[in-house]
């Protein structure tokens, strides 16, 4: 099994074990109220992977990551709504990410407002007064309120606001009198303004010392002022840390300025931020390159240089940073997530976006292609000196980082020299994995590789499939690493796995390891033909006989189409076409609410 199976399986089973308490002993008077118990639950189970992890900033990245990549999404389509819902079609399709994640933030919130002794105390007279019985959300945030002596009633707003607020900001240092103003404004669906936690901390420009630590400000007004007093100098402020609300932040003046990106990239003393710093960088850089900045010359190779300097200082990195936080702070965007970036009045191009990635992706393995394959190797000869798979926190993180490693040197592969060298890599790293986790990653990087490297391709997939033996864990892993290949004809090879032995279309699993991850596969999904789309409609159709629950959660994959220009008006023809059909209730009501 996979690390990350493993750590999946621990936080599934302490979500189910947690439900004794937030779900059964303590459940909820109507669906309505779904989030009370699946968004704290899921709070719950992720403070308790945290701790199992050993990193509350790794653990905070990768839920960050999966709310921005589904329930934002969710968020900016026609599927949106609050997490308490006023009415459905079908019940299944309360199920949602808007419900379990956004739900869990909204708890975080709680957490992050009251302290976390203030929390325990909610908790505890939340549990005293409502043991046995079946609440609403309204009880459990007046718990929290009674027990901390404290008025939450504008934060119940978000139970009843749809989509992602925003927070722009702008500060303002005044050197006469030492004074930092923060001012933050905030734009939602919402009539009225929202309770919102903003978690700041300033660090000293010159010096990179923190000046002022985490500090939690209560933004409930349209446009609030924050005066921090005694700060002697410029600073560079930290905002919304570890990510205190599911919101978007922007500045005021439309553009961040990548210097003091750079400077959070390399300073700040918050994981969550430090990393989302970089992340900014890399973004401005893969948005430069799709839309052929580079003939501003003397802007791109300011952005590129400043990329390059944070990965740099990043990769050199060998006291500060775990290796966990060092992976992730190497890795590029997800193309999802660049999409997700774009101003709402935008085209998106997924195949533009894939390329303006791998190009800057390439860029960055050619310029420290020695210092990152120092460093694999590196990182190799110890994992190879080990006996047997070590876990813990620090031996996971090792692992993933070199992984991420692995996959940089791996996109160096355009030459034929190049792709024998990349497969050769591949195929080392594969066959001396201890673990699942680094075996996957190898098929990963090979399932794209064609040309020169195609014979280690094959290779590399007959061999994952046998050592499978069946398990049906493992063989889902097995189809989805070839569903999301970067190949020009990954859409046929999908195609002739349905007709694979072990492919049971009534297996919700094997069905979502291959044709749900097929919509993940950002390029080949979105290709500009509709071919994609097409298959899509089509598994959409066949399914939705077998497994309604399934089909409506495919069918979200179509239902954005507004966002996509012309390839937009072939998904929606695509939905007509599945509308032509007799639906379950599930598809019907996604599948209406996409058209309209």
């Amino acid at each position: 099994m996979m690390l990350s199976q493993i750590i999946i399986a621990a936080s599934t089973l302490g979500h189910e074990y947690f439900h004794n308490w937030t779900g059964n002993r303590v459940t909820v008077i109507n669906w309505f109220q779904l989030t009370l118990k699946e968004g704290l639950t899921v709070f719950r189970d992720q403070q308790f992977s945290a701790d199992m992890m050993g990193s509350f900033a790794v653990k905070r990245i990768e839920d960050v990551k999966a709310l921005r990549a589904r329930q934002f999404s969710e968020d900016a389509g026609p599927m949106s709504h609050p997490i308490r819902p006023d009415s459905y079609i079908s019940m299944d399709n309360f199920y949602t990410s808007t419900v379990y994640s956004k739900g869990a933030e909204v708890i975080r919130m709680y957490h992050t407002l009251l302290t976390p002794e203030g929390f325990r105390r909610g908790m505890d007279l939340y549990f005293k007064r409502h043991d046995g019985s079946a609440v609403s959300c309204d009880d459990f945030r007046t718990a929290m309120a009674d027990a901390n002596d404290v008025n939450l009633d504008q934060f119940g707003l978000w139970y009843s606001t749809s989509g992602t607020p925003t927070i722009s900001w702008n500060g303002v240092y005044d050197k006469e009198t030492e004074i930092y103003y923060l001012t933050l404004s905030q734009t939602s669906t919402s009539e009225y303004p929202l309770h919102i936690p903003v978690s700041v901390g300033l660090l000293d420009k010159a010096t990179g010392v923190e000046l002022v630590p985490t500090t939690v400000l209560a933004l409930k007004q349209k446009s609030q002022t924050f005066e921090f007093k005694g700060v002697k100098g410029e600073v560079v402020p930290s905002i919304l840390r570890d990510f205190s609300a599911p919101v978007k932040l922007v500045i005021v003046s439309g553009e961040e300025n990548e210097e003091d990106l750079a400077f959070l990239a390399a300073f700040d003393t918050n994981g969550f931020n430090k990393w989302e710093a970089g992340q900014k960088l890399y973004t401005n850089r893969i948005f430069q390159v799709m839309n052929d900045s580079d003939k501003n010359q003397t802007a791109s190779e300011a952005t590129r240089d400043r990329v390059f300097e944070a990965f740099g200082r990043t990769l050199r990195d060998k006291d500060s940073l775990d290796f966990s936080i060092k992976a992730y702070a190497l890795s590029l965007p997800a193309e999802s997530s660049l999409s997700e970036s774009l101003e709402s009045n935008v085209v998106v191009d997924p195949v533009a976006i894939h390329v303006a990635r791998e190009k800057v992706k390439l860029d960055i393995a050619r310029k420290f292609e020695q210092e990152i394959r120092d460093l694999y190797n590196e990182m190799s000869a110890l994992m190879d000196s080990e006996e047997e798979l070590v876990i813990n926190a620090e031996a996971i993180g090792r692992r993933r980082l070199r992984n991420v490693l692995l996959d940089y040197l791996g996109s160096i592969h355009h030459s034929p020299e190049e792709q024998v060298e990349a497969a050769q890599l591949g195929l080392n790293h594969f066959h001396k994995a201890k673990g699942m986790t680094d075996k996957y990653a190898a098929l990963i990087l090979l399932s794209s590789m064609d040309g020169e490297a195609a014979a280690a391709r094959d290779s590399a997939l007959s061999a994952f499939y046998k050592d499978a033996n069946g398990d049906a864990l493992v063989l889902n892993k097995w189809f989805t690493a070839q569903a999301i290949a970067d190949l020009s004809d990954v859409l046929h090879r999908v195609k002739s796995l349905t007709q694979h032995p072990d492919f049971i279309i009534s297996n919700p699993n094997r069905f979502r390891s291959l044709i749900s991850a097929f919509t993940m596969n950002y390029a080949h999904f979105h290709a500009s033909d509709g071919s994609g789309y097409k298959f899509i409609a089509d598994m959409i159709i066949q399914i939705d006989k077998l497994n309604p629950q399934v089909s409506s959660r495919l069918a979200t994959s179509l239902i954005n189409w507004k966002k996509y220009g012309s390839r937009g008006a072939l998904m929606r023809g695509e939905l007509q076409r599945i509308a032509s059909f007799s639906l379950s209730d599930d598809l019907f009501e996604v599948i209406t609410r996409g058209l309209q």
